[in-house]
């Protein structure tokens, strides 16, 4: 069973849903955090994510854009409240273990995204998700440390921090089809400074091949603009806007989007030592 039809799509739209906890108890300082929730809707017909900063009629969608479109996935994360609790306290919630569940049309889906707790690829234990279709894996989404002391210079140097997009039905067959780059300074392909905020609407996280080519970029964007668009910044709480590469197959774009996910809860969401 292949749940939903990528290939039939141009792209998606990943708003992750406002929680007014987690918004009130972060500007407290108080450790605690919400599972989160995402919903994932079709990208209009005409729209691209957009790939710089200075392309013209760059989508910026408000929420009631969002909230119109029709729905794809809505993907709510099962975690330990305790472990939130106490990663939120230490200052790694982004690292906590996790699933992640696909709802099509109130129904659970086949889909499961599972996380485990890791430190990342610098101390050897490079992060990773893997996706299953009832129970058989479909590929994974794992730090790139293949070359440790390149990867440990973009990353303390360039503030630049690669995944690798995986299909597979085991570890051993894994297949590397594109890498997620995601470059938060001036040293990547565009300058990420204070993107994705209310002073530069987008930050650009870039697709490319095995071999570095790039392909497009995936649009985290802030929104239209608003006191809750201003609130959701505050909260690390993001909208992105993929647009699929030509010829990609449904699993392909399937492993895509769990690619999105792994870059937002690694490198785009709460620590919890925002206000230390």
């Amino acid at each position: 069973m292949m749940p939903g039809n990528l290939e039939a799509l141009d792209g998606v739209v990943i708003r992750e849903v406002t929680q007014v906890a987690d918004m009130v108890m972060g500007a407290l300082g108080v450790p605690f955090e919400i599972a989160n929730k995402y919903e994932v809707k079709q990208l209009p017909a005409g729209v691209k994510a957009a790939s710089d900063f200075n392309q013209q009629n760059t989508w910026l969608p408000s929420k009631e854009e969002i909230k119109a479109l029709p729905e794809v996935y809505f993907v709510s994360e099962e975690s330990s409240a305790c472990d939130r609790l106490c990663m939120t306290w230490i200052g790694c919630l982004n690292l906590r273990a996790l699933k992640l569940h696909f709802y099509q049309n109130n129904a659970k889906s086949p889909l499961l995204v599972d996380r485990p707790c890791k430190v990342g690829g610098g101390c050897c234990c490079p992060l990773e998700l893997t996706l299953t279709n009832n129970g058989q894996m479909v590929g994974m989404v794992v730090e790139d440390f293949d070359n440790y002391c390149g990867q440990c210079c973009a990353q303390t140097c360039a503030c630049t921090y690669t995944q690798k997009v995986m299909l597979g039905n085991s570890r051993q067959s894994l297949v590397h089809k594109y890498s997620l780059v995601n470059s938060y300074c001036c040293f990547g392909r565009v300058n990420n400074c204070c993107g994705g905020t209310c002073c530069k609407p987008n930050f650009f996280i870039d697709v490319v091949s095995p071999e570095g080519k790039f392909i497009n970029a995936v649009q985290m964007t802030y929104g239209a603009g608003g006191a809750e668009d201003c609130c959701r910044m505050g909260a690390a709480m993001n909208n992105y806007v993929m647009s699929f590469p030509q010829g990609s197959n449904h699993w392909e774009r399937l492993m895509l989007l769990t690619g999105v996910l792994s870059m937002e809860y690694a490198y785009h969401s709460r620590k919890g030592d925002e206000n230390n």
